[in-house]
């Protein structure tokens, strides 16, 4: 009987240390889900991404969870997970100064630079560095999340 306490306690300590690897070691700066579209594919992806770092920071690590749906075939290509760093700058696009997010070493038919309006919503810009006035736009947002709590 003990022995099978001592199993079941040590699994369950492991199970939860496990656990809190996955989780952020530090603060959150913010995460979004949504849709972009695929730079080269031209079908739409579904993310959520996590960027790490202070409510101020100017940078940090990100975290990016895609998955690519192609309308031909029934389910998707698959999901992928990666990472990399992000940084916030301000830059003049069209007369308007804008914060803009980039994550630096993304997948290259994803999206790179993001603009962060004051709704704390993240659009896609183009590849141009354009912010997109087209209908799509509403459609190809990130919207906030509730950050998760380190710790």
């Amino acid at each position: 009987m003990i022995c099978t306490t001592w199993r079941l306690t040590a699994g369950v300590s492991l199970a939860i240390g496990l656990a809190s690897c996955a989780q952020p070691t530090g603060p959150v700066f913010g995460e979004w889900q949504g849709e972009t579209p695929g730079r080269t594919s031209g079908f739409y992806k579904s993310v959520d991404l996590e960027l790490d770092g202070t409510p101020d920071a100017q940078s940090g690590a990100y975290r990016i969870e895609s998955t690519e749906h192609d309308p031909t075939v029934f389910g998707n290509h698959g999901t992928r997970h990666w990472g990399g760093t992000w940084t916030r700058s301000s830059r003049q696009v069209d007369g308007r100064t804008l914060t803009i997010i980039t994550l630096h070493d993304h997948l290259p038919d994803d999206i790179g630079d993001y603009f962060l309006a004051s709704d704390g919503r993240l659009h896609a810009l183009d590849p141009n560095g354009k912010v997109d006035t087209t209908p799509a736009d509403a459609l190809y947002t990130l919207s906030p999340m509730r950050p998760r709590r380190a710790g």
